[in-house]
């Protein structure tokens, strides 16, 4: 069965950002931004046929934090992180015995967890174009693996056969690149584990943020998303606090990767915005006034988010990168936003969230601990 999110993340994180990428499909608005906060990152990428946002927003996270370290701007490979996760939630998969989601979609945490066990590696030791030189496109890939795991866990043998994993890599391999066991970085060799310890980014600093009323506050529980093929824990924090923990992080130099709902009409990269208007869609006459100037944006509720989270009107299909704060011409809050659709929008391919669509439609978050208030991490119970 093919998941909503499959289908959301295929369409809105792929055909869109292709058509924008290529065609420049944008139109201005007359918004006008004060930025109050705006961190440096690396340039914004194009991620092309592949649901591998949640790769390109959290490898954008991970080099802004070297920055933030001092170290110099640094191009990682997206790539390595996809293929090491797909053979994590390959073995999980046949563990469950086909029982568990198994697309092209994952989480923020999933690019963590690679660091934590395999490494990283820069982009040119591994740009994992094969097929296209010019842009990834993963569609025959992700059809072939898919294809390839359910034939070994739908064998009538009883027993596994050893060397299955061999067969799922050697796709990887055809499609992204052989996995490079040493290579060299400003002269000198390094293996992938290696160069994470060099750069010294530390797993153990970032946590996963949520806030969702069905479960207790200030306690952590598996995030309840099909995306969340690792049944990684996320920390629950009061609607309030969400936003307040990610201006504090922007103030103190860090930046967040955001993961959210991007199905909805206040969404609109081709603009360059994510509002909630104040005004019903239903009641507005013409809905792209609300996207030519500022209107009022609706107060959201912790009630809201919990019940569109319930009947699936928010969906986990989309991860992006957070860098920045801003103001509109009336004063309302805006988190820039850095995505991975290309530079064919009016903003080079970032996009001013209002706070209010980041409260309604924000699924998850990943933060460095450390720019966390301490009196939010004396609350948690690790």
């Amino acid at each position: 069965m093919i998941s909503i999110n499959f289908i959301k993340c295929l369409f809105a994180c792929a055909l869109l950002s292709l058509s924008l990428n290529i065609y420049g499909q944008k139109k201005q608005n007359n918004y006008n931004f004060t930025e109050i906060v705006k961190l440096q990152t690396t340039p914004v990428k194009f991620q092309g046929k592949t649901g591998t946002c949640w790769s390109f927003a959290t490898t954008s996270f991970i080099e802004s934090e070297l920055i933030r370290m001092g170290k110099e701007e640094t191009d990682l490979s997206e790539m390595f992180f996809v293929r090491q996760s797909y053979i994590d939630r390959a073995e999980l998969y046949v563990r469950f015995h086909g029982h568990l989601n198994f697309t092209m979609g994952a989480q923020a945490w999933d690019v963590i967890n690679v660091i934590r066990d395999d490494g990283m590696i820069p982009q040119k030791a591994m740009p994992g174009k094969i097929v296209d030189k010019k842009m990834h496109n993963h569609a025959e890939m992700d059809g072939a693996l898919k294809a390839y795991i359910n034939q070994i866990i739908e064998n009538e043998s009883s027993k596994l056969s050893p060397v299955w994993m061999d067969g799922f890599k050697g796709i990887l391999n055809a499609y992204l690149g052989h996995y490079p066991k040493l290579f060299n970085y400003k002269n000198e060799k390094y293996s992938p584990k290696e160069f994470a310890d060099q750069m010294e980014i530390n797993p153990a600093s970032y946590l996963p943020l949520t806030s969702f009323s069905n479960h207790e506050y200030y306690t952590s529980y598996v995030f309840e998303s099909p995306d969340n093929w690792s049944m990684e824990k996320i920390y629950n924090l009061p609607l309030k606090k969400l936003s307040e923990v990610v201006k504090h992080s922007l103030k103190q130099g860090y930046t967040v990767a955001w993961a959210a709902d991007v199905s909805e009409k206040g969404f609109r990269n081709d603009r360059g915005l994510a509002i909630v208007p104040e005004e019903n869609w239903s009641e507005m006459e013409n809905e792209e006034k609300v996207f030519n100037a500022p209107v009022p944006q609706r107060k959201i509720t912790e009630e809201m988010r919990q019940i569109d989270f319930n009947n699936y009107s928010t969906t986990d299909d989309h991860l992006m990168h957070i860098v920045g704060l801003a103001e509109d011409q009336s004063g309302t809050t805006y988190f820039i936003v850095k995505n991975s659709w290309g530079k064919g929008n009016p903003y080079g391919g970032f996009i001013y969230v209002s706070e209010a669509y980041f409260n309604y439609k924000t699924t998850s978050l990943l933060m460095n601990k450390n720019s966390l208030p301490e009196e939010i991490l004396e609350k948690f119970q690790y």
